[in-house]
C-alpha cells in the first residue's frame, strides 16, 4: 500500500513538472507573440498575427488583460478544451436551451458535490473532490466562452455590469466558500497534526498521583489544533480559514479591478470628435505599454496570485495532502504576497493610465515615463 502511495506521488510530482514547463513556455510564445505581432488593429494589417488553429483554440491567438493575467490552467488548459467542447458539440449555436447562466449555477452544484468529498478523511476521497473541483472551473470556463461566442466577442474579456457577470461572479464565489469550508471541517475532524510530532499520547489521571501505577486509568491528550484552540486561537482551524477566506476575497476585489481599469485602458476605443489623440496614434501607446518590461512583470505576477490561482494552489495542497502547511502560509499571504502586489500594479496604472491619455502634441512627455517606444 505503502509502495502504491509513493508512486502515486511520483506520478504527480512528473505531471506537475511537466506542466509547469508546458506553463512556462506558453508563457514564452505569449510574450514573443505580442513582441512581434500588432495587439491593437493597425490600418494596413501587415503585422496581424496568424494562428495554424483557430482563434477560439488557440490561447495566444487573441491577446487581452484578462488573458494575460488569468491563471495559467485556466488559460493554456481548461479555456482551450472548453472551446473545442463547443466547437466539438456545437453548444453555443445548436444548444439555445442552455444559458450561460444556467452552466454557472450547474458548477456551483458540482462544487458542493467536491466539498463533501474534501471533507472526507480518505485521502483518495479528497482527491475525486480536487477533480471535482477542476471539473468546477472547467464548466466556469465554458459558461464564459458560450457567452462571448453567442455575442461575438473574441478573446478573454470581462464584461463588467451585465446580468452574466454578476451572475457568474456570485457563483464563483458560492463555489469558493463551499472549498473553504469543506477545508474547516477536514481540519477540525482531522486535528492531528502529525508532521509536527503530536500524536495522541497516554497520560495518567490526577488520582494515580495517590495510587499505585496499575490501578491508574489513561486518558489521551487533546489534539495539536485542539491546544492551539485554548492557547492561541488565532491559530486554530477557524481562524486560519478566516484568514484563507478574507485573502481569497480580497485578491478576487483587486483582481477584478485591475482587469476592469487596463481593459478600460487598453482595450478600447478612446477617441471621440472632441479628442485631441488620433487613433492610430492610440493604439500605438496602448502597444507599446502591452509591450513594457513593466507591464509584463505586472500581469505575470496576477497570473501566479490571482484569485482562481490561489484556489488551485488550494486545491493541490489538498491533493497532495499538505493542506496544513497550506493553511499556515494563509497568515502571510495576505502581507508577502497582495498587499505589495496591488501598491505596484496602482502605481504601474497611474502610469500608464498617465502615457496613453497624454495628447499626441505632447511627444516629449514619452520620455518622463517607463514606456520606451516599440
Amino acid at each position: 500500500m505503502m509502495r502504491l502511495a509513493a508512486f502515486v506521488n511520483r506520478t504527480c510530482l512528473s505531471f506537475l513538472l511537466v506542466f509547469l514547463m508546458y506553463f512556462v513556455g506558453m508563457d514564452l510564445l505569449l510574450y514573443f507573440r505580442v513582441q512581434d505581432y500588432d495587439v491593437r488593429p493597425r490600418s494596413n494589417g501587415t503585422h496581424a498575427y496568424y494562428s495554424p488553429i483557430s482563434c477560439d483554440l488557440n490561447p495566444i491567438c487573441t491577446v487581452t488583460v484578462k488573458a494575460m493575467t488569468l491563471d495559467h490552467p485556466n488559460h493554456y488548459i481548461l479555456s482551450p478544451l472548453a472551446s473545442l467542447v463547443d466547437y466539438l458539440l456545437d453548444i453555443s449555436n445548436s444548444w439555445t436551451w442552455l444559458t450561460p447562466n444556467s452552466i454557472s449555477v450547474s458548477h456551483v452544484m458540482v462544487a458542493v458535490i467536491g466539498a463533501r468529498y474534501v471533507t472526507r478523511s480518505s485521502l483518495f476521497h479528497r482527491r475525486v473532490g480536487v477533480v471535482l473541483f477542476q471539473v468546477r472551473a472547467w464548466l466556469d470556463n465554458l459558461d464564459g466562452h458560450v457567452a462571448r461566442t453567442r455575442l461575438n466577442v473574441k478573446g478573454e474579456r470581462s464584461d463588467v455590469g451585465s446580468v452574466g457577470y454578476l451572475v457568474d461572479g456570485l457563483c464563483d464565489g458560492l463555489g469558493c466558500i463551499a472549498l473553504t469550508v469543506a477545508v474547516f471541517f477536514f481540519l477540525r475532524r482531522n486535528n492531528v497534526n502529525r508532521r509536527a510530532g503530536y500524536e495522541r499520547l497516554p497520560v495518567r489521571t490526577l488520582s494515580s498521583l495517590s495510587s499505585s501505577p496499575s490501578s491508574s486509568t489513561t486518558l489521551s491528550l487533546p489534539s495539536y489544533s485542539a491546544v492551539l484552540s485554548t492557547s492561541m486561537p488565532w491559530k486554530s482551524p477557524l481562524y486560519s480559514m478566516l484568514m484563507v477566506g478574507l485573502h481569497l476575497s480580497l485578491t478576487s476585489i483587486a483582481w477584478n479591478r485591475y482587469i476592469f481599469v487596463y481593459q478600460d485602458l487598453l482595450e478600447s476605443d478612446r477617441t471621440d470628435a472632441s479628442s485631441t489623440i488620433d487613433r492610430q496614434d492610440l493604439y500605438d501607446r496602448q502597444t507599446v505599454v502591452f509591450r513594457s518590461p513593466s507591464f509584463w512583470a505586472v500581469a505575470l505576477a496576477w497570473k501566479i496570485f490571482n484569485f482562481h490561482a490561489m484556489m488551485d494552489y488550494m486545491l493541490l495542497a489538498i491533493f497532495l495532502d499538505r493542506i496544513w502547511e497550506y493553511v499556515r502560509l494563509a497568515w502571510w499571504q495576505l502581507p508577502a504576497f497582495l498587499l505589495p502586489l496591488i501598491f505596484v500594479s496602482e502605481l504601474h496604472y497611474i502610469n500608464a493610465y498617465t502615457y496613453v491619455e497624454v495628447s499626441s502634441a505632447n511627444e516629449s512627455l514619452r520620455s518622463s515615463y517607463a514606456f520606451p517606444d516599440s
